[in-house]
């Protein structure tokens, strides 16, 4: 499987799937947090790992610290080739973690998209399977605010979070 990297920073980086992996919705583990993931649980046992999301089209990993961010992401490569290998069945995240995850996916996926045109997204809530967002910079009262929310936003946050049902903005 091919994957490509993107550095988000000196300790976190995203690897991006050329296929996706067979798991649905938002797999997480951080200090403290049992892993629900066999994959998730051998990159975070090495206590390189201070925080790890995997969806089926990328893996995002935080190291402890810089120095130890080169072998995560030399053991993360691994641990994938080896996951691929061997899952043959789909596996279903669990709803523990929302808001941690929401905000993953806000940095990762959404804020780079509008920041690109000099917006930005900031989380305010989770509540009952709704969401509440709230646009800065450009995205601010944008006439295409709506259209944006809708189209990228919600369309990228309810594909890894299936749990979320709607996407509003305040």
């Amino acid at each position: 499987m091919k994957i490509e990297k993107k550095k988000i920073s000196g300790d976190e980086s995203l690897l991006y799937f050329s296929s996706p992996l067979p798991i649905i919705g938002t797999f997480y583990v951080k200090k403290d947090i049992a892993a629900p993931n066999i994959l998730l649980d051998n990159i975070y046992q090495t206590d390189l790992a201070e925080t790890v999301l995997l969806t089926a089209d990328f893996i995002y990993i935080k190291a402890i610290n810089e120095q130890s961010f080169d072998d995560l992401e030399l053991l993360t490569l691994a641990e994938i080739d080896d996951y691929c290998t061997g899952a043959q069945s789909s596996q279903t995240a669990d709803d523990n973690n929302m808001e941690d995850k929401i905000k993953i996916i806000l940095k990762t996926v959404i804020a780079p998209f509008l920041q690109a045109d000099g917006g930005d997204i900031e989380f305010i809530s989770y509540q009952d399977n709704i969401l509440s967002v709230h646009f800065l910079g450009k995205c601010q009262g944008c006439p295409y605010a709506q259209k944006t929310l809708q189209n990228h936003v919600a369309k990228n946050l309810m594909h890894y979070l299936p749990q979320i049902r709607e996407v509003k903005l305040l």
